[in-house]
């Protein structure tokens, strides 16, 4: 569904209405055709659905004093959606939110609403892949108590091609550049095959806290040497 934004006459549209989907770049607003992706029914989303089916699950369990701890905190979870405007998930938003990130980075969940944290990825994190020994380097991503990174990347792309938001896959998970390395040498081969020389890749890096809780993303080109 499109979201639409009103003033004296619209001023801004995004998401999906019809056949088309809206959204903005730093070149202005634009419209594009939407594409349906396929549902190939692939191991990685058949554990997602489950993960999100039994924090579901899980939150109809919760006691009464829990579900009003979770609603009456959404005001300090607050984020700004993609207009700039702020918005407060629900109770049952937020501890399914947080609850995916912890299952996802194989973590207990939380019955009780966490105290929100401080937790950010280096601006200056890199993503390399060297063909000649099939190996991916990762740099400004220290061992930080609590912090689990995930990883995600898309297939190769042409040149030229910059929209690639719907194209990431997660392909690693883990608590420093190393872990993440080692990682990524099997869950990148196992989504998308070995990027070859040349290749234009991109990366999506967040951290995850001990609460659930990630970071925005920080997204780069991937460099295959």
């Amino acid at each position: 569904m499109a979201k639409i934004k009103f003033g004296m006459m619209m001023t801004d549209a995004r998401g999906k209405l019809g056949g088309q989907v809206f959204s903005k770049n730093r070149g202005g607003a634009y419209v594009r055709t939407k594409v349906t992706p396929s549902n190939p029914q692939t191991l990685a989303q058949t554990i997602v659905r489950t993960n999100l089916g039994n924090i579901s699950q899980l939150w109809n369990s919760l006691t009464t004093d829990q579900i009003a701890g979770w609603n009456s905190a959404v005001e300090n979870w607050k984020s700004t959606d993609i207009f700039g405007d702020i918005k407060i998930p629900s109770g049952k938003n937020l501890f399914t939110k947080l609850n995916v990130n912890l299952l996802n980075t194989t973590r207990p969940v939380v019955l009780d609403v966490p105290e929100k944290q401080s937790v950010n990825v280096q601006p200056q994190v890199t993503v390399s892949y060297d063909t000649a020994t099939s190996a991916w380097t990762l740099t400004s991503l220290p061992s930080i108590p609590g912090i689990v990174y995930q990883v995600e990347a898309t297939p190769t792309v042409p040149n030229g091609v910059s929209y690639v938001k719907n194209r990431f896959r997660v392909v690693a998970y883990g608590a420093d550049a190393t872990a993440l390395a080692t990682a990524m040498a099997s869950g990148y081969a196992d989504k998308f095959g070995e990027p070859e020389l040349g290749a234009k890749v991109f990366a999506r890096v967040r951290a995850i806290g001990d609460n659930g809780q990630a970071s925005l993303p920080i997204q780069v080109l991937v460099t295959i040497s």
